[in-house]
């Protein structure tokens, strides 16, 4: 197993390298925007297509019987193993210059994820997690991850992406009655919240609504952090949904507790 997750490390830091380059070539760039959506605004870019495209001939390069499951292009295949790919993570930030989009590679065997890599090219932070390590680097330099010690709400940072792309208006109630216990609530930062969180800066994460490649990177690296990610009905992250991280299972529990509270 070692040398098979070696060997998948390699190739995603390899596919990482080849999307920042990819990304910071458009970065703060005049590009044409497309929206995916008739009602609402999911939008797409070309930097989006190209490093979904090229990430993809690569795995299918070194592994051809492998799934991959991708935000802008999908090979599925009967297989054990599943690439989940998001090419750019926050791409609202990423046309809005915002550097705190990412690209999420993830690798899952048997439906179990074994290895997860965030990369946030504007910043040059990279987040990995796989057996049980999870790891920075910033700058060449690499630092081993750890979450907060915070168990009460009331001392608590909470982030999110934003209620407003919640899935639900109730879900977005509930988000509220959260946010009003918790120290302070932030805003906008997509995948980067959750680096944050496995790093010792954010307490909780929560969001509604995600689709597996929004999510599925950042399990290795939270929960080798020392953090927990869990959907808000307690269940795997692995097909999205609804979701929960926290510092530990002591505020995952609490925060649990009042965002499937019945609304008044």
């Amino acid at each position: 197993m070692q040398k098979e997750i070696n060997n998948f490390l390699k190739l995603s830091n390899q596919l990482a390298d080849e999307a920042r380059k990819i990304s910071l070539y458009y970065f703060k760039k005049k590009i044409i925007i497309k929206n995916k959506k008739k009602r609402g605004f999911d939008p797409v870019t070309v930097a989006d297509i190209k490093i979904q495209k090229k990430l993809n001939k690569i795995i299918l390069n070194s592994y051809p019987n492998h799934s991959i499951l991708g935000e802008e292009e999908s090979f599925l295949r009967e297989s054990n193993y599943e690439w989940c790919i998001d090419p750019i993570d926050g791409t609202k930030s990423f046309i809005q210059g915002v550097p705190l989009w990412g690209t999420l590679i993830s690798v899952s065997k048997n439906n179990k994820i074994v290895l997860g890599l965030v990369d946030i090219p504007a910043l040059d932070e990279r987040y990995i997690g796989y057996l049980d390590v999870a790891y920075k680097i910033v700058n060449n330099k690499q630092s081993k991850l750890s979450v907060s010690k915070v168990k009460n709400l009331s001392e608590a940072i909470l982030n999110t992406t934003s209620p407003y792309t919640f899935a639900s208006k109730d879900d977005q109630n509930q988000f509220e009655k959260l946010s009003n216990k918790t120290k302070t609530t932030r805003v906008g930062g997509d995948c980067y919240s959750y680096c944050l969180l496995a790093d010792g800066y954010v307490d909780v994460v929560v969001e509604s609504g995600l689709k597996p490649w929004d999510i599925r990177a950042l399990e290795p690296i939270l929960k080798n952090a020392g953090g927990v990610l869990k959907t808000w009905e307690n269940n795997s992250i692995h097909q999205g949904g609804r979701i929960i991280a926290c510092c530990n299972n002591s505020l995952y529990k609490k925060c649990r507790d009042i965002l499937n509270e019945k609304p008044s």
